[in-house]
């Protein structure tokens, strides 16, 4: 199943291969990061979207739809009275 977790990973991982430092800016934990960034980037889920050769273009559209989903969310909290998870 595809998380928001993992799809962040996935975006971040796009931009410099970096597993440890794309993890943490997915919202991982520093003291986790390196551990999850390695078991994410072995999931076939994952591996199946890094095979992807997207362009620029595509890659910006990713990054517009994640804010959209972080956005969402936060309106999903709000509602909820969640804001401080």
């Amino acid at each position: 199943m595809l998380t928001l977790e993992t799809l962040k990973f996935i975006v971040e991982y796009l931009k410099d291969g970096n597993a440890k430092q794309s993890a943490y800016r997915a919202g991982i934990p520093e003291n986790y990061a390196s551990r999850q960034g390695a078991w994410l980037k072995k999931q076939p889920m994952v591996v199946a979207a890094l095979e992807n050769d997207l362009d620029p273009r595509e890659r910006l559209k990713l990054d517009k739809a994640i804010a959209e989903i972080e956005r969402q969310m936060d309106i999903c909290k709000e509602i909820l009275g969640l804001q401080e998870f």
